[in-house]
């Protein structure tokens, strides 16, 4: 599961672009998401055959906003959803070559 992937997120600002990087350390997710102009760093993230979730804090700015993650990847492929307190936002991503 280790790796970058480019994604879009589809928010109440509308679309968003960033990258995820993923690094899997037997099981334990860690990493960073970066969108929005901002970058949250992420550990204790969990990984189950091709499913994962993590969550944390992107400063976005003028807020700070909490997240939590859960999606699948097959091959290149990554989709996912972002709760938050701001709504749900679906992810889809492509892994960077």
């Amino acid at each position: 599961m280790n790796g970058t992937y480019s994604v879009t997120l589809q928010t109440p600002f509308g679309i968003q672009k960033g990258t995820v990087t993923f690094v899997d350390n037997n099981g334990i997710l860690s990493g960073s998401i970066r969108t929005m102009g901002n970058t949250s760093f992420f550990r204790n993230g969990k990984i189950n055959g091709n499913s994962f979730e993590f969550s944390g804090i992107l400063n976005a700015g003028f807020f700070n906003l909490r997240y939590s993650i859960k999606g699948t990847m097959e091959g290149d492929t990554l989709k996912a959803v972002a709760l938050t307190s701001s709504g749900t936002f679906p992810i889809n991503g492509t892994r960077v070559a």
